[in-house]
């Protein structure tokens, strides 16, 4: 199956993998464990030193140039430049001296799911976790807006079971109170 034609959601992004699917998202300083999803424990690892990335574009690397703009890329993909939610939640992860700022200056992500060759597998392992994650918890239901008829159908509902309950509690004191007056 082929996946040229086919995005990765604007709502795609390191902090919602955590937030609406459930996914802990752990950094870490081993670049062939980037990506790596281990889904009996809901956790996926990310490769997050965007600053030594861009050292290996100036340098003879061993790493093959179009390796290192991908991997940046995903980068870019997982911690959108500008979003100051993900910076929030990325700098609460680690210590200061641990986490690379500069992942959010890896420019502008390309969400064409057929653009990446040496990451492709695991992304799309990524976003087919993340697309058939369902909501747990109450904070994921109301942080899940990725289908938004549903959302609304469902907090509007949660109003009006509140609103009627509410109003069915009130009346019942009242009539308490009528039948204990008489």
């Amino acid at each position: 199956m082929t996946h040229s034609n086919e995005k990765f959601g604007i709502v795609f992004n390191a902090r919602n993998l955590e937030r609406i699917a459930g996914f802990k998202v752990k950094l870490t300083t081993n670049l062939a464990d980037h990506l790596l999803l281990r889904a009996e424990v809901k956790t996926v690892t990310v490769f997050h030193h965007a600053t030594f990335l861009r050292r290996q574009q100036n340098y003879n690397s061993i790493f093959s140039p179009d390796f290192v703009d991908e991997t940046l890329q995903t980068l870019a993909l997982l911690f959108p430049a500008g979003d100051r939610d993900v910076e929030k939640w990325y700098r609460q992860l680690g210590e200061a001296d641990e986490l690379d700022l500069r992942v959010f200056k890896c420019g502008t992500a390309d969400r064409r799911i057929g653009r990446y060759s040496f990451w492709h597998d695991r992304l799309m392992g990524l976003k087919d976790a993340f697309d058939e994650a369902r909501p747990s918890t109450i904070a994921q239901w109301w942080n899940d807006r990725r289908d938004g008829v549903q959302w609304y159908t469902l907090w509007l509902a949660m109003g009006f079971t509140v609103f009627f309950g509410l109003v069915q509690s009130i009346e019942g004191a009242i009539q308490v109170y009528k039948v204990l007056q008489t």
